[in-house]
Formats: structure tokens, C-alpha cells, sequence
């Protein structure tokens, strides 16, 4: 991929086995990008308590955010011996999420890399989440890395709506396939599409939820749509036939799936924020497949999204220099 910027999430500063870590390294050796260690780091205790006096507080958040320092520079230390440029930022903010997306934003991130872990459905609804969160959030393209497993002749599953549904803009699914085949060019891999539509049927369920007949032939159109619009959308990446998948059903149990019959290594898909209760409700087939995924997940975002995330904390945050 053509990147420049990487910014690696790290959790834990203190572990040496961070598969984020390694993927993020990776990306750099084959690209040469410049590689940020990331660590947000708060304690609202700290922040919040009443007896400390500021130079006190101040002291005691220096020592803290300097010793997660030293942490990610242990980590930088083997990475610079490569040759790798490897700079580490530790920042005392709040949400995780927000202090990642701030970071990307000032820095001109073009790649978010950080650890995916399997989550409840009551963390997704509350939006309590960072995985969530940075999908809906974060501007530039983000790695959710699953497994430290290396990408060399990576399988790169791209995932794709070439009838837009849910108003996706056309030119993402166009964005979705340029980033997977940079991606298996670049590690000497192969890229295959997949596409899960569900197929209208003779019945479906009108607004008082009975059964409303349809044309028996409807189902029938519908899929030799689905099929012309995934042909135009492939054919300026000439993919054979077996690299094709169109599955019929559920995208997040269809495209994960095809990607555990593929031995995918990474499944790269778009995601489109949205608000309220038609979030709440309809949700993104990005955040339902992360959960079904084994392998690793590259979310795309469209053209032109601006984060709402604010460049600044709504409070006064310590900053400190970079060693």
C-alpha cells in the first residue's frame, strides 16, 4: 500500500508481543514509512483529584506519560536497529478512541493500525467500544490486526456493495479494490472479491408485518443485477473466475465465510458512519463482520469524510515533548 505514515495503537506499551505491532512494522519495512508507537494514557482519578496542587498533579502525570515513554522506546530500540524510522508519542487524553483519531489527524496518518478483540453485543450498542468508535471516526484507513501471522503471498479479500446499499458512495467499492490490490501486490499475495447480497424473494414483510406477494420473476431480476453490477465493478481489475465470489445471505456470516474457505489474511471493506437510531438499528456490516473474522480487517472510509472528532480535548491536557 502507498502509505507514508503509520501509526501503530498500542494498548499495552509494556508487552513485546503485540501483533499490531508486528503488522505495523511490516507495512514499514516494505513502504519505508515513518512508524509512530502510540500510547493514550488518563486516569480521571489522577486528573480529578481535588487534593493535589498543580505543580503536584502536573509532576505526577509527567512521571506517568514518561514511563510509558520509556516502555515504547524499548520497543522503538529493535525496530531503529533495522533501520526503520520509529518515533514514539505518548499522550495524556481521553477517550481512547478520540486521542488516536486526534493523533492521526495531526499527524497526517495514512494508516491506523491497532489490535482487534472480540466484543459483546451490549459493548457495540452502548458504543462503549474503541474498535467501534474508530471505525465510525477515524478519517484514514484502519488495520484491525487479529493475528501476528505475516502477510507474505497474503490472500487480500475485498469486500464490496456494487449496488451501494445504505447510500454508500459508488466510488468507495473502487477504493476498497485499489487498497486490496496494493496490498497483495506489495506482499507478493493475491486479491480476490466477494460480494453478499440477499435475494428478494416471493414474500416479504410489509409495514404491519404480513405477507405481501411479489412477482415470482422479481428474485430473478434482482440477481442478474446484482451480477451486472458486480462484472462492471471487477473489470478494470481483470480477476479470473475463481478469484470472484458472489454469495447469497447475510454479509457478515457470507463474507467471513468466504475468507475462512480462502485462507483470507486480510478482509478489506468500507464503512460508512451514520447516527442515532438508524445506526442503532441498521448498524455496519463492517462491525458485524469484524466479529465473525479470524483473519485481520483493513477498513476503508470514503472520499472526503471529515471526523467530528474536535482537534483539541474538552479539557486542558498535558503534552509533553517527544523524546
Amino acid at each position: 500500500m502507498k502509505v507514508k505514515n503509520i501509526l501503530v495503537a498500542l494498548a499495552d506499551p509494556g508487552s513485546r508481543s503485540s501483533a499490531a505491532l508486528a503488522k505495523g512494522a511490516m507495512f514499514a519495512r516494505k513502504t519505508g514509512a515513518q512508524l509512530t508507537l502510540f500510547h493514550s494514557l488518563y486516569s480521571p482519578y489522577v486528573a480529578g483529584e481535588q487534593f493535589y496542587s498543580p505543580d503536584a498533579l502536573e509532576k505526577d502525570i509527567e512521571g506517568a506519560v514518561n514511563a510509558r515513554k520509556a516502555q515504547l522506546a524499548k520497543l522503538a530500540a529493535p525496530l531503529e536497529k533495522e533501520g526503520l524510522s520509529v518515533r514514539v508519542r505518548v499522550r495524556w487524553d481521553y477517550p481512547v478512541y478520540e486521542s488516536i483519531v486526534r493523533e492521526a489527524v495531526r499527524e497526517g496518518v495514512d494508516l491506523v493500525v491497532a489490535e482487534s478483540h472480540r466484543h459483546t453485543r451490549t459493548a457495540r450498542v452502548v458504543l462503549s467500544n474503541t474498535d467501534w468508535q474508530l471505525i465510525r471516526l477515524c478519517p484514514c484507513p484502519v488495520l484491525f490486526v487479529k493475528t501476528a501471522k505475516p502477510y507474505d503471498r497474503v490472500r487480500v479479500l475485498a469486500a464490496v456493495d456494487p449496488l451501494h446499499a445504505h447510500a454508500k458512495p459508488e466510488r468507495l467499492d473502487e477504493t476498497i479494490l485499489e487498497r486490496a490490490q496494493e496490498l497483495a501486490e506489495a506482499f507478493n499475495g493475491q486479491m480476490h472479491a466477494v460480494h453478499a447480497y440477499l435475494l428478494a424473494t416471493p414474500f416479504t414483510s410489509g409495514v404491519l408485518m404480513e405477507p405481501v406477494p411479489l412477482p415470482v420473476n422479481v428474485a430473478e431480476q434482482h440477481l442478474a443485477e446484482v451480477k451486472r453490477a458486480f462484472d462492471k465493478l471487477l473489470k478494470p481489475f481483470a480477476l479470473g473466475p475463481r478469484r470472484v465470489h458472489l454469495r447469497s445471505g447475510n454479509a457478515s456470516l457470507e463474507i467471513p465465510a468466504v475468507a475462512e474457505e480462502l485462507g483470507a489474511g486480510v478482509v478489506v471493506m468500507g464503512a460508512v458512519s451514520r447516527s442515532g437510531l438508524k445506526r442503532l438499528f441498521i448498524g455496519s456490516t463492517a462491525e458485524r463482520v469484524i466479529d465473525h473474522l479470524a483473519c485481520d480487517v483493513l477498513v476503508i472510509k470514503p472520499e472526503g469524510f471529515k471526523t467530528p472528532v474536535p482537534r483539541r480535548p474538552g479539557y486542558r491536557p498535558v503534552v509533553l515533548p517527544p523524546l
